[in-house]
C-alpha cells in the first residue's frame, strides 16, 4: 500500500517537473527572446492607428500694402483649398489631413519666388508629419490660375511610402490641369521623390540615416481645383435659391391660409 502511494507522488513529482521545464524551454526563455518595444515601435503604433484630426483652419490675412494684385487675386481663389482637399475622396478616405495656418510668409520657396502664400500643416492620423505651401506666379489670374506648391514630409520612417505617393498625387491633381503634359510633370516629380525615399529608407537599415525627408514640388494651372471650387460655388447657389424658393412658398401659404380664415 506505502508502494502504490509512493509510485503516485513519483509520477506527480514528474508531472509537475516535465511542466515546469516545458514553460521555462517554451514560456520563459521564448518571452526573453522578444525584442524589447522600442521607443519608435512605440511612436509607429501611435502614427499608423487611430482617428484624424478634426482640422481646425485658420483664417490668414493680407497686409493692406505692398501685395500685388496677382497675390490678392490668388488668396482670394484659395480661400478653400484646404477645405477642398480633406472633402475630396481620395483625402477624405485617408489619414490624412490639412490644416490652414494664419502666418502667411512661405518657408520652403526660393528667395526668387513669393514671399507669402497659403501654408499648412499636413497631419497623419494625429501627428503633424510636414508642411504644404502654395504660391501665386506673377501672371497668375483666375481663368489662368498658375500656381506653385510646395511639399515636405519632414520624416516619412514611420509611414508606408504608398500612402505618400496617394497624398502627393492627390495634391499634384488638384494644382494642375489634371491631364496631359502638366500631369505627366506632375507625376514624374512625385516619382523622383519617391525614389530619392525610398534609396534613403535603406540607408536608414544601414543605420546611416535616421530621417526620411520628402520633397516634392508642382507647378500648375490649378485648373483641376478651381472647377471644383465653381462647382461647390453653383451647388451652395442652387441650395439657396430652393431653400429661399421653399421659404417663399410656406409665406404664400400662411398668406392664403389667412385670407381664408377671415371669410
Amino acid at each position: 500500500m506505502v508502494d502504490t502511494h509512493i509510485q503516485a507522488w513519483l509520477i506527480l513529482f514528474g508531472a509537475v517537473l516535465l511542466w515546469a521545464c516545458y514553460y521555462y524551454r517554451y514560456g520563459y526563455l521564448e518571452l526573453k527572446r522578444r525584442p524589447e518595444e522600442t521607443p519608435e515601435t512605440k511612436q509607429k503604433d501611435n502614427i499608423l492607428f487611430g482617428t484624424p484630426i478634426e482640422p481646425k483652419h485658420a483664417n490668414p490675412k493680407l497686409k493692406r500694402w505692398g501685395i500685388s494684385d496677382s497675390l490678392r487675386r490668388f488668396f482670394a481663389d484659395f480661400d478653400r483649398f484646404g477645405v477642398i482637399v480633406n472633402g475630396w475622396a481620395t483625402v477624405k478616405d485617408s489619414p490624412r489631413r490639412l490644416q490652414e495656418l494664419k502666418d502667411t510668409r512661405l518657408r520652403t520657396f526660393n528667395n526668387d519666388h513669393s514671399e507669402h502664400g497659403r501654408r499648412y500643416d499636413v497631419f497623419y492620423i494625429q501627428r503633424r508629419v510636414g508642411s504644404l505651401e502654395i504660391a501665386d506666379t506673377s501672371d497668375y489670374t483666375t481663368d489662368q490660375p498658375r500656381v506653385r506648391t510646395s511639399v515636405l514630409i519632414r520624416d516619412a520612417r514611420l509611414i508606408p511610402l504608398d500612402d505618400v505617393a496617394r497624398f502627393l498625387t492627390a495634391i499634384g491633381t488638384l494644382v494642375s490641369a489634371g491631364t496631359g503634359e502638366e500631369y505627366a510633370e506632375v507625376r514624374r516629380n512625385i516619382e523622383t521623390a519617391l525614389t530619392e525615399a525610398h534609396e534613403t529608407k535603406k540607408l536608414k537599415g544601414m543605420y546611416v540615416t535616421p530621417e526620411v525627408v520628402i520633397e516634392a514640388s508642382f507647378l500648375g494651372s490649378a485648373a483641376t481645383y478651381i472647377k471644383l471650387r465653381a462647382r461647390q460655388d453653383k451647388e451652395a447657389e442652387s441650395r439657396a435659391q430652393y431653400a429661399n424658393f421653399r421659404q417663399n412658398g410656406a409665406s404664400i401659404t400662411r398668406r392664403i391660409t389667412k385670407l381664408w380664415s377671415r371669410k
